[in-house]
């Protein structure tokens, strides 16, 4: 019994998605540091457009109260509203990628 060979054809996929998503529109944006006053904050995205369709959101610093970012909502430009359990604290930083 031979083992399957997983890699095979992962070039040809590979090279097919860069040419469907070249990297220049491939955009990513880290907010300046929330003032962690509620568990909804509108964070600060400088560059991020409401037109922008978001592929991830990830949370790089958690604010003072270490809590996980639970999601988003209301996208605007330069803007984007993120989701904790609860008041998440002064200083939670989130990293936004985007395709435009």
């Amino acid at each position: 019994m031979s083992v399957p060979d997983y890699n095979a054809g992962l070039s040809s996929f590979n090279t097919d998605l860069k040419k469907a998503l070249p990297a220049e529109r491939i955009k990513t944006f880290t907010s300046t540091a929330g003032t962690g006053a509620a568990a909804t904050e509108a964070m600060a995205l400088t560059g991020l457009l409401a037109t922008d369709t978001i592929l991830a959101v990830t949370q790089k610093t958690k604010g003072a109260n270490n809590l996980p970012l639970l999601g988003y909502t209301t996208q605007a430009n330069n803007a984007l509203t993120c989701v904790w359990s609860a008041t998440v604290g002064a200083g939670a930083v989130v990293v936004v990628t985007v395709l435009r």
